[in-house]
């Protein structure tokens, strides 16, 4: 087993010691697939390092990289971070340019139609020197849109990449955030970051020799093998996940035999609401994990339907700049939402992960304040953001706590609880709600598939409103009754002025699973009942 505390490097080199294993699985539709060998990734990160070297990519440059292939992305990444350069991972979305002056990157690796955006919207320009485009060539590619750098599987033969591994505070890689509540942020990862969240995630996952990992969110691949699983990435409409095709999840589970699965709830929901239509059950699958929003028991009593027995399902709480930070498994928290220890409430994020510390800052009278975290898996600032690195990072004797925005308590048994974003706060004449702790009831009622409290009017007298996305064919009436009944007993139940139905809720890009709460107190603003 690779130590916990290795680099990715250090990791990347155990690869060779099975050099035909399958470490990547490349999928394009329910069935067709294409497997990659240790061999084949080492010999394509070496040759993708000399190619990018060849334009004149040097060390400490800066390199967005947007492609949806999992083996162009991964060997991309790697070949990048041989080189000593900076791979940089954001979302197409209307902030990009923006994202793009804020960290001037000088090189820009995709496939075609990330560069016509690129043209067309002006993404990196004055910054960007070295266009490069990945897939299939065509006449006039070149002068249109930049040089190629194909990014074949190679056949293995070649040697791979040996590079020593890296000082642990030089800068690794930049994520963006998905910008879900907020201004996009690049978060800088050191090769000490990635060290630490390779760490968290071998205590999570607790993969096992063979291990196969279908993984439904496209970065993740570039882990994957370092953690010494065989990575399956099923192809997922990226810009809109809950828009997958399900047989494109299901398939390659099924087919792949994956032992772990790793998604967001709506990715999730996807795979459950397919094998319970089909009549489908995954024998093989003895851990899911689910991470980008809170887990429903609704969605849980879906997947454990299709799940072989002692199949375990886990939440798992972090953020882009603090990933993995807690877990907690569907039983525990089903058991809590029965029974939860007095004055808790909300959603719980079960215990910090092995190395890593959870603390609730700026707490009142209650114990709520807002989540913080700190360890090997929390990144030490957001690039060229020194005002967003101020307001987001402590140093409290020496270690670094990371400010989540998330609102929270910590009960006696050391376990988070969730309760919503600080800036979803609902503040109304003589009363002050959080989004989660009404919502954790309110989901629960029949008919029900989410809701999202809101607050309508000026901080301090807004009204609150609860919207709901009611499951296909359920009758309002019913609903309301039903959420009567769910709420009835609840402390702050009075405090709905509001409920008001909306046809399917506004999310986050990258998950489609965070609800975009903006939109819909605009809609509740000027909606119907």
């Amino acid at each position: 087993m690779t130590p916990a505390s290795a680099g990715i490097f250090t990791r990347l080199s155990r690869l060779t010691e099975q050099p035909q294993a399958t470490v990547l699985v490349r999928c394009t539709g329910p069935v067709s697939a294409e497997d990659v060998t240790a061999a084949q990734l080492l010999d394509g990160c070496l040759r993708t390092a000399d190619a990018l070297r060849s334009t004149g990519v040097r060390r400490g440059d800066k390199a967005v990289v947007m492609t949806r292939d999992a083996y162009r992305l991964v060997a991309a990444v790697y070949a990048l971070t041989s080189l000593g350069a900076v791979p940089v991972l954001i979302e197409p979305r209307a902030e990009v340019r923006r994202c793009l002056d804020e960290i001037a990157p000088g090189v820009f690796i995709g496939e075609p139609l990330a560069h016509v955006a690129r043209r067309a919207l002006g993404w990196g320009r004055g910054h960007v020197r070295t266009a490069l485009v990945t897939g299939r060539d065509f006449p006039g590619r070149g002068r249109l849109l930049g040089r190629s750098l194909p990014l074949a599987v190679p056949d293995g033969s070649g040697p791979g990449p040996h590079v020593p591994e890296p000082r642990a505070e030089d800068l690794a890689m930049i994520a963006f955030t998905s910008g879900s509540t907020g201004q996009p942020k690049g978060v800088e990862y050191r090769y000490t970051t990635l060290a630490g969240q390779l760490g968290a995630l071998d205590a999570v996952l607790r993969p096992e020799a063979g291990d196969v990992l279908l993984s439904c969110f496209l970065p993740f691949a570039a882990l994957g093998p370092l953690l010494g699983l065989t990575t399956v990435a099923p192809q997922v409409d990226h810009l809109a996940p809950a828009r997958t095709p399900p047989g494109h999840l299901v398939g390659p589970l099924l087919r792949h035999r994956a032992d772990i699965v790793l998604g967001s709830p709506a990715i999730l929901g996807l795979i459950a609401g397919h094998c319970a239509r089909h009549g489908l059950t995954l024998p093989s699958v003895r851990r899911v994990l689910s991470f980008g929003a809170p887990l429903r028991p609704r969605l849980v009593e879906l997947l454990a339907s299709a799940l072989p027995p002692g199949a375990e399902i886990l939440s798992v709480y972090g953020a882009t700049e603090c990933l993995p930070a807690t877990a907690i498994d569907a039983d525990e928290l089903r058991a809590l939402r029965v029974q939860p220890p007095p004055d808790h409430s909300g959603t719980c994020l079960g215990r910090p992960l092995p190395g890593v510390g959870a603390c609730v800052l700026d707490a009142d009278a209650t114990g709520l304040g807002e989540i913080a975290v700190a360890g090997p898996v929390v990144s030490p600032a957001y690039h060229a953001r020194p005002d967003a690195t101020g307001a987001a990072k402590s140093l409290t004797d020496g270690t670094l706590w990371h400010r989540t925005g998330d609102l929270g308590r910590l009960d006696d048994e050391g376990r988070l609880w969730y309760l919503g974003r600080t800036a979803h706060l609902v503040t109304g004449d003589g009363f002050t709600l959080t989004t989660e702790d009404v919502e954790a009831a309110a989901d629960i009622a029949s008919g029900v598939r989410r809701t999202a409290l809101v607050g309508v009017g000026p901080a301090g007298r807004q009204r609150a409103v609860l919207c709901v996305e009611p499951e296909r064919g359920a009758r309002r009436d019913a609903v309301l009754d039903a959420l009567r009944a769910s709420l009835g007993g609840h402390h702050h139940g009075r405090r709905i002025g509001t409920v008001l139905f909306h046809p399917r809720f506004p999310t986050d890009i990258r998950h489609n699973s965070k609800i975009d709460r903006a939109r819909l107190a605009e809609y509740a603003s000027g909606g119907r009942r």
